[in-house]
C-alpha cells in the first residue's frame, strides 16, 4: 500500500463528505478534526473517524473508495484510530467480520446513545440479527 493515513485537516472535509455521502455513511456532528485519511499523492482514497459521545467513543464513518479496497487500507485506517482511541471504544456495523480481527467483540448492553446507530443501519434494510455494536479494549 503505497498511501498514508494522516490526521485530515480542514480543506479534507469537503471531499470527505461527498465520499461519506456516496457510501451512505453517518455524517451527523461531523467536523474535520475527528478524521483519520488516506491519501495517495493529494487524493483521498479513504477515512475513518472517531465519534466522541459524553459516555463513549465509536469508530465511524470508515470508507474507501471502490478501486482501492480489499488492499488492507480500510485496515490501516481502523488500526491508526484505534491507536488514537481511549482505552474503551465502539463501533456499530454490519460487517462484524472485518472488526474482530483487530479484538473487537460484540456486546448485546452498549451506551443507549448508539442505539441511533442501530436504527440508522435499518433505515438500509438490515434487521437486528444484520446489525452488531462491538466494543474494543485496549
Amino acid at each position: 500500500m503505497s498511501s498514508r493515513i494522516i490526521p485530515a485537516v480542514a480543506a479534507d472535509l469537503k471531499e470527505i463528505i461527498f465520499l461519506a455521502k456516496s457510501f451512505d455513511l453517518d455524517l451527523e456532528d461531523v467536523s474535520w478534526q475527528q478524521f483519520v485519511v488516506a491519501k495517495k499523492e493529494k487524493s483521498i482514497i479513504g477515512f475513518g473517524r472517531l465519534r466522541s459521545y459524553l459516555e463513549c467513543t465509536e469508530v465511524a464513518t470508515v470508507g474507501v473508495i471502490s478501486e482501492k479496497r480489499n488492499q488492507g487500507i480500510g485496515t490501516a485506517i481502523v488500526k491508526a484510530l484505534i491507536q488514537i482511541a481511549p482505552s474503551e471504544v465502539f463501533v456499530t456495523c454490519v460487517i462484524p467480520d472485518f472488526f474482530l480481527k483487530f479484538g473487537f467483540e460484540s456486546v448485546k448492553q452498549y451506551p443507549s446513545v448508539l442505539q441511533k446507530k442501530v436504527d440508522f443501519c435499518k433505515l438500509y434494510d438490515f434487521n437486528d440479527d444484520q446489525i452488531f455494536v462491538m466494543r474494543f479494549n485496549k
